[in-house]
This record gives structure tokens, C-alpha cells and sequence, in this order.
């Protein structure tokens, strides 16, 4: 599932800070975030662990 699609120029260290906010807040459950940085585009997907 995509979290959050992000304009291409957004600073990094936003991306970071909304990372690291949900991060904290779903820190108990078993879930998995990837950052995909593009020329074109910021994509933030949201991965659940099974095991």
C-alpha cells in the first residue's frame, strides 16, 4: 500500500520527520516502511510483516 506520494521536490528531512512520526506510532505492530526517491517523485510504501 502506498502511505504517501510525496512532490519530487519535497527536503528530506521532511520525509524523514513523517517517517519517523508514524514509525513511533505504530511501533508495536509488525509493519515495514520503504522510501522510494525518484527524479520525479517521493513514494513512502507501507508493508505488513506475516511472521
Amino acid at each position: 500500500m502506498i502511505l504517501a506520494r510525496l512532490k519530487w521536490n519535497t527536503p528530506l528531512y521532511k520525509v524523514d520527520e513523517f517517517v519517523t512520526k508514524f514509525r513511533d506510532r505504530y511501533k508495536n505492530k509488525q509493519v515495514r516502511i520503504d522510501v522510494k526517491l525518484t527524479d520525479t517523485e517521493c513514494l513512502i510504501y507501507l508493508f505488513k510483516k506475516f511472521n
